[in-house]
């Protein structure tokens, strides 16, 4: 199962150690920490939780006491982002400028745009989705995250030696200790059911499981 976190006494772990992987530590630029033991605790980061389908339903076995009436909200769901147009990704050249010279070949800049559909729940947590190209250039694929701000009410910052006070740098075996709602929870499924009809389903028979 495609698991990062940790479920212990209705809390979720979030390990933040790392600077590649599922679960980053981003700004509210989305720009990435390349060293998160050495970063503050500081209320402009989120925890960025590329959430995986696993890791919802272990989520909704832990927090929610049934999953009835979730499904059927999701069910009637009939508009989903990736038959927007925002979900196709561009690459474009720009005006062919010729940057450097490198080794006989020519460098020139190439711009991708891409969106990102992003909601945020009254809790302050985001949720977005994402469109990536897969490998060989296959059709574009949603990427499903959770942002969580360092500032929200129920993340605790945590290392080895236990509670990371504010401005203070995130050390050692660093991690977020996050106790969720089940509206939250509730919430966040049924957003990410808006991906594709394809994800919503595969969601509905992994929580019916």
């Amino acid at each position: 199962m495609a698991i990062k976190i940790m479920l212990e006494g209705g809390k979720i772990k979030l390990p933040l150690s790392r600077a590649q992987g599922g679960i980053r530590i981003a700004d509210e630029n989305g720009n990435h920490v390349t060293s998160p033991t050495k970063t503050k605790n500081e209320k402009k980061y989120y925890i960025e939780w590329m959430i995986t389908n696993d890791e919802i339903k272990a989520l909704s076995d832990s927090i929610l006491d049934s999953v009835d009436s979730l499904i059927e909200d999701m069910k009637k769901l009939n508009k989903f982002a990736e038959d927007s147009e925002y979900s196709q990704r561009k690459t474009i050249k720009l005006d062919m400028k010729e940057i450097e010279e490198f080794e006989g070949f020519k460098i020139y800049q190439y711009n991708e745009t891409f969106n990102s559909f992003e909601k945020t729940l009254d809790s302050g947590i985001k949720v977005r989705i994402t469109f990536k190209l897969g490998d060989y250039g296959l059709d574009p694929h949603p990427h499903m995250y959770v942002l969580v701000p360092f500032n929200h009410n129920f993340l605790n910052i945590k290392n080895n030696e236990g509670d990371v006070g504010l401005g203070s740098l995130l050390g050692s075996g660093c991690y977020g200790e996050l106790k969720l709602s089940k509206k939250d929870l509730e919430e966040i499924i049924l957003t990410l059911s808006h991906a594709s009809s394809n994800h919503r389903n595969a969601l509905v028979e992994i929580l019916k499981q």
